[in-house]
Formats: C-alpha cells, sequence, structure tokens
C-alpha cells in the first residue's frame, strides 16, 4: 500500500486549480527524490499535468496529446486507488480528453475555453 506526502497533496491542489506549471514543479521535486515505484506514478500524474498545460496555456494539441499518453502509460502500472487518490477516474478522465483532442483540430484548440479540463478526485 502506498502512502502519499503531503507534497503529492499540494501538487493536486495546484492541479485542480488549474497551475499546471506550479503542479509539475511540485511533481518533479518528488519524482527525482523517489527510490520507489511510486516515482511512475509521479511522473504520470506530472505528464498529465504538462499535457494540461500544453492545451490550456499554450494550446498546443500535439504535446497535450504527447504527454497525455505518457502519462496515461504509466499510471495503468497502477492500482485504481491509491492513498484515496481516485486513479482509474484521472485514467478516464484523462483517456476522454485524449480522444477530444484527437478528433480535435488546431483551429479549435486556439478556441479551447475550459481552463480545467481533468480534476483529481478523491475516494472519501
Amino acid at each position: 500500500m502506498f502512502r502519499l506526502p503531503q507534497q503529492f497533496h499540494e501538487a493536486v491542489h495546484r492541479f485542480n486549480e488549474g497551475e499546471y506549471f506550479e503542479c509539475h514543479e511540485v511533481l518533479e521535486e518528488l519524482w527525482r527524490a523517489e527510490p520507489t515505484s511510486l516515482r511512475l506514478f509521479y511522473q504520470g500524474v506530472l505528464q498529465i499535468a504538462v499535457g494540461c498545460y500544453h492545451l490550456c496555456v499554450r494550446r498546443n494539441r500535439r504535446g497535450a496529446i504527447s504527454k497525455l499518453r505518457a502519462g496515461l502509460e504509466k499510471l495503468q502500472q497502477f492500482p485504481t486507488v491509491i492513498d484515496s487518490v481516485d486513479v482509474h477516474d484521472l485514467r478516464q478522465q484523462a483517456e476522454a480528453l485524449l480522444a477530444r483532442l484527437e478528433a480535435t483540430g488546431e483551429e479549435e484548440i486556439a478556441q479551447w475555453s475550459d481552463a480545467r479540463p481533468l480534476a483529481i478526485r478523491y475516494l472519501v
């Protein structure tokens, strides 16, 4: 069973506020320091955050698709729930966003209005 540090929960808060760059910074620190397989979990969530950054801030469709795919690939290796974080739900949301982006043209990305297309949820 994995226990997530307070820093991870801070990253979740930043993610859910649409502060993807700041989320990335926190997760990168955790990822680099983590010696266990949890390292890939942090990296997967980080890549999904970067995908959202590419989409919502930079309007970079290709970058968003690439990072969402990479993050999803890493998260597939983990249980559906980690320390009350609903990993299954995050994967489903990211998969739906990825499908939407793959069906969307570059010109539509320029008009993207959803500043927070995903949310990391907790099971209570």
